[in-house]
């Protein structure tokens, strides 16, 4: 609800010069049509029956597509391969993953190679750890991830379960199957078979296990079926033992700390448990308080930044609860005639900007057809629902954001929220907030106003909001964003006493945020400051610190509240698993219904939810709930947003969702406001010069030279950070080193070197005899991280050179 909580040529020009005029994206109606089969979905896009498939084409197909003159070729990081292991430690059933090196020894266990080659076909990488290659953060993790040397083993693999079993009693019976106390040992593997790669990808797993000795029980299903058996239920029920686990990201990130946070810590509701106090949990204090001054950027320099993230990530890894084997390279088309299709370096051409900028070329452009995998996986809510990849894509279409992520850079841009004044000086420079700023008090029910006069913030954002009418017609105003803010403070404290307004899983996430809120305080123009206890050395990222954004109307959300405080309906599916009813979907019509009835008993009682009781008259609260009622009447659905499309039709039996243009001249943004990310940045390397033998103990140099294309500036000069690491015969990294260009910032560490490009463009990088003394005669490998300040993807090359003595 709030960002305070998260923390090609155009052919037909005369069109787009026509919607110069309108709001929002070019394409007047979307429609999102669900293809299971990949095979099918390519031919439509062929023969100009789908304009896009938002989903990888069938790898054997790919190269036949770089020769269709009907279609383009899209490549972006796909699904991250890996498994998500209960640890519960059963006192009745053993449990063989309770056992922390048997978990880890996984790691060696499955063959990545096999993977990438045989399963992926080669469009994917290997990795170890949730980052990959691909990631500004990867030169951080380097370090820890690679002296742990995890490789297929699987020798190793055998040994180091062997000898847990043993040690906890089990026995090998003729059969070659571990047996305990008469009984065989039992591995319930859940594996995703939402498409054929990743049945292979678990049905590979499933082999390897059972090669070593365990029972293996296969249940196969999709991701609903997931988050009831895996993420939704008690670890102890040991349902699951292994669930052949996927991601994808959707967005591109300079600073991912939640990336680390998300996959091993357990504070953020994501390992087994949820976080629910009804389940058995995992814990590990360890990586929760990494990973929380990592998220609240409790830290005071860059290098004690990446060292919380180096240290959270070892601790993950050392834990081996979630693991991680390849990372996809993900074909996607378009057909030939649609342009403008931004190709995010993390989501690649299905986003929101591409979306709303692509242009279908000689035609009147009235149907953008997006076909996908799936239409509907999972509920749809603002709170703990819309977590699938298909509803955060269409979500994105209907309700805006108050910042967009650069889909290059990776850093915040002002959207829905403009900020007009920053105060953020060092990690311990504060500003006081004033008597007037506010908070929401959930015990006493009730706004509390500053009374310490001594209360301070590190950053204080002044944001001017960039209202628009709701779908539904009303005029957004201060009192949604009222209500957005008030809404983590309630549904995230546990007042005790049965509280009825809490949510546990939800909580697990906000309310460790909720002590670094000092206060926000309103204007009468509608603009507002924020003052918040966050810092961070790179001010790009501070503003998005203060937004404040609602992305559904107050009586919505207010409706909702009663509904799910009367055990009718439930936020989490972890909760609504327990309660044993529904998890709330705004598009639903069953449920959009009991959302209608709601609004009409609020009006019949004349309701005003107690954070608007004093602010706003009967008479406006009245007319809000006969907005939103008609709304659900005429459209079957309570998603009622803020974004340049609403929500028209949702057929989920027939496979197909609507988004029509929402055409309002309240909307703030025009048509083409993206287009200047139609054209991404391009780094490269030139030349490169790496002398292949090094002696020990002598200087060592090496040049390169760099070429950048489309940077947004108009210069080609590069200025970015090269980081080098060399390893030894051992694969122990025993040199690294980071060299700045052109000194793009005055926050990195003296110890990089701070280097200009000659004549020529070319940068010379210099090691010192200290540091080749630390090589071993041998063969060693050099390894080049190269990012530039327009945009952190990562340009990697790797070297091998011979250390002689």
């Amino acid at each position: 609800m709030t960002a305070l909580f998260a923390i090609v040529l155009c052919s037909s020009e005369n069109y787009a010069f026509s919607q110069m005029n309108k709001t929002g994206g070019y394409a007047d109606q979307v429609k999102f049509i669900r293809f299971s089969n990949e095979n099918v979905a390519y031919q439509e896009v062929t023969n100009g029956h789908l304009d896009s498939y938002f989903f990888q084409i069938p790898l054997h197909l790919v190269e036949s597509a770089k020769k269709n003159s009907n279609l383009e070729v899209f490549e972006k990081e796909g699904l991250s391969y890996g498994l998500l292991i209960n640890p519960y430690n059963a006192s009745q059933t053993f449990n063989p993953f309770s056992i922390k090196e048997i978990r880890f020894a996984m790691n060696f266990l499955i063959d990545r190679n096999f993977i990438v080659n045989n399963i992926l076909k080669g469009f994917s990488n290997p990795i170890v750890e949730p980052y990959g290659p691909t990631s500004p953060e990867y030169h951080n993790v380097i370090p820890v991830v690679d002296p742990l040397k995890i490789h297929y083993d699987l020798t190793l693999a055998t040994k180091s379960i062997k000898d847990s079993m043993i040690k906890a009693g089990a026995i090998m019976d003729g059969t070659g199957k571990y047996t305990l106390n008469g009984k065989a040992v039992l591995v319930k593997i859940l594996i995703r078979n939402d498409d054929l790669l990743r049945k292979s990808f678990g049905d590979f797993v499933a082999s390897e296990v059972e090669k070593v000795g365990f029972t293996v029980v296969k249940e196969y299903g999709d991701l609903t079926k997931a988050n009831r058996v895996v993420y939704g239920s008690d670890p102890a029920d040991l349902e699951w033992n292994v669930y052949t686990e996927s991601y994808i990201s959707s967005s591109f990130s300079r600073y991912n700390p939640t990336t680390v946070s998300q996959m091993y810590a357990p504070w953020f509701g994501n390992m087994p448990g949820s976080q629910n106090p009804v389940f058995w949990q995992y814990s590990n204090s360890t990586i929760d308080d990494l990973t929380q001054k990592l998220v609240f950027n409790n830290f005071t320099s860059e290098i004690e930044r990446n060292n919380l993230l180096r240290q959270a990530e070892s601790a993950g890894l050392q834990e081996a609860v979630r693991l991680f084997f390849a990372r996809s390279f993900d074909p996607y088309i378009s057909s030939s005639k649609i342009s403008g299709l931004i190709n995010d370096y993390s989501a690649g051409i299905a986003n929101k900007l591409s979306l709303i900028n692509a242009i279908k070329n000689n035609t009147d452009n009235s149907t953008l057809n997006i076909g996908m995998k799936e239409v509907y996986q999972g509920a749809w809510n603002n709170v703990k629902g819309c977590t699938d990849f298909y509803c955060r894509i269409i979500y994105s279409l209907v309700a805006d954001t108050p910042t967009i992520s650069n889909p290059y850079s990776g850093d915040p841009e002002p959207s829905r929220n403009m900020w007009t004044y920053l105060f953020s000086k060092g990690p311990t420079d504060t500003v006081i907030v004033p008597s007037d700023a506010l908070t929401w008090n959930p015990f006493n029910q009730s706004w509390d106003k500053n009374k310490n006069q001594s209360n301070s913030a590190l950053t204080k954002v002044t944001m001017t909001p960039l209202f628009s009418n709701w779908h539904n017609g009303e005029l957004m105003d201060k009192y949604d964003l009222l209500y957005s803010y008030y809404f983590p403070f309630e549904w995230s404290t546990d007042t005790k006493n049965n509280d009825k307004t809490f949510d546990a899983e939800y909580s697990s996430l906000i309310f460790p945020t909720l002590s670094l809120i000092k206060g926000i305080k309103f204007y009468d123009n509608n603009t507002f400051d924020t003052y918040v206890d966050l810092w961070h050395y790179d001010k790009k990222l501070v503003p998005s610190y203060g937004t404040l954004w609602p992305s559904e109307p107050w009586e919505i959300t207010a409706a909702t509240e009663r509904l799910v405080a009367d055990n009718k309906l439930s936020y989490s599916k972890s909760d609504a698993n327990i309660k044993h009813i529904d998890q709330l979907s705004l598009n639903l019509p069953v449920q959009s219904e009991l959302i209608k009835r709601e609004l009409i008993k609020m009006s019949n009682e004349n309701y005003v939810p107690n954070p608007l009781k004093g602010l706003i008259s009967l008479e406006y609260a009245l007319e809000r709930y006969k907005s939103s009622i008609d709304w659900i009447n005429i459209h079957h659905n309570a998603v009622i947003g803020n974004g340049p499309y609403y929500l028209e039709t949702f057929n989920p039996t027939g496979g197909v969702v609507t988004l029509n243009a929402f055409r309002d001249n309240t909307y703030p943004f025009k048509t083409g406001i993206y287009s200047d990310f139609e054209n991404p940045p391009e780094l490269r390397i030139d030349r490169i010069n790496i002398p292949k033998f090094l002696k020990i103990g002598d200087p060592y140099d090496f040049d390169l030279l760099l070429g950048l294309n489309n940077l947004s500036n108009g210069s080609n000069s590069f200025s970015g950070i090269i980081d080098h690491f060399i390893s030894d015969r051992n694969n122990k990294i025993v040199v690294e080193g980071s060299t700045v260009i052109n000194n793009i910032s005055n926050n990195h560490s003296d110890s990089k070197g701070q280097h200009q490009l000659d004549e020529s463009g070319a940068v010379t990088i210099s090691l010192n005899a200290s540091q080749t003394q630390e090589l071993i005669p041998g063969p060693a490998k050099i390894k080049l991280i190269i990012t530039s300040t327009e945009s952190p993807k990562p340009l990697i090359q790797e070297n091998t050179l011979i250390a002689r003595p």
